[in-house]
């Protein structure tokens, strides 16, 4: 592999994880120049990064004007959790039915972990959303649905509406006690609560960033500016 391309690598997954991250906030100008200077790279490496970024929706390239980060489609992201949750409700509904202890403890233990990591004084709240991230592929990996969990967890308009959720509403608790929730109904076996916890717990974040549309995350949304 050559240097340039050595260097598109790098600059593609820096950046990555700085819009998932919301560190480069959506509407954000993303400059060539700046770029290159500021990885000491030259254009080519910088413009492979940028459009592998753009295919993935996570820049927009405008020609001749300024390209940005990529606005938030949150009327996508609404229909993406109205198919996650029927679909996650079936897959934890099968967990139940694998009825494997050692697993349910797996879950348990991630649970655990998170309330451990909101004991310190300052965590990053990206290694918050990656226990929950964690935790949910449990049950997609055990269930043989790797799959979905692919597109589940790839999705990158999702992924920053929850870590601005996180970020800006810092109810971590409700998302634990969510999670406490999940657990309780797998090792009860409670088929009949699953389905209103996923959903309470898939929508909660995006019904807390719906109430907040009017404040200063309201430009991070398309149609909202």
């Amino acid at each position: 592999m050559s240097t340039a391309k050595d260097m598109a690598s790098i600059i593609y997954e820096d950046l990555r994880d700085k819009i998932l991250d919301l560190a480069l906030e959506p509407g954000s100008p993303v400059s060539e120049n700046e770029l290159c200077e500021q990885y000491e790279a030259s254009r080519t490496p910088v413009r492979t990064a940028l459009h592998r970024l753009a295919d993935q929706n996570l820049i927009d390239l405008l020609p001749y004007q300024q390209s940005i980060v990529s606005l938030i489609d949150f009327e996508a992201v609404k229909e993406f959790i109205y198919a996650r949750v029927a679909i996650e409700t079936s897959v934890i509904k099968d967990f139940i039915d694998l009825e494997q202890p050692l697993l349910v403890e797996d879950v348990n233990h991630v649970i655990r972990k998170q309330e451990i990591l909101l004991k310190e004084n300052t965590f990053r709240p990206h290694d918050f959303y990656s226990l929950d991230v964690m935790l949910h592929e449990i049950w997609f990996k055990a269930t043989e649905k790797l799959s979905l969990w692919k597109i589940f967890n790839t999705d990158v308009d999702y992924t920053r509406v929850r870590i601005l959720d996180i970020k800006e509403e810092k109810d971590y608790q409700a998302i634990v006690s969510d999670h406490k929730d999940l657990i309780a109904a797998i090792r009860d076996k409670d088929y009949d609560s699953v389905g209103p916890v996923i959903s309470r717990h898939l929508y909660g974040g995006v019904n807390r960033i719906q109430e907040r549309m009017s404040s200063k995350i309201g430009k991070y949304f398309k149609g909202e500016n």
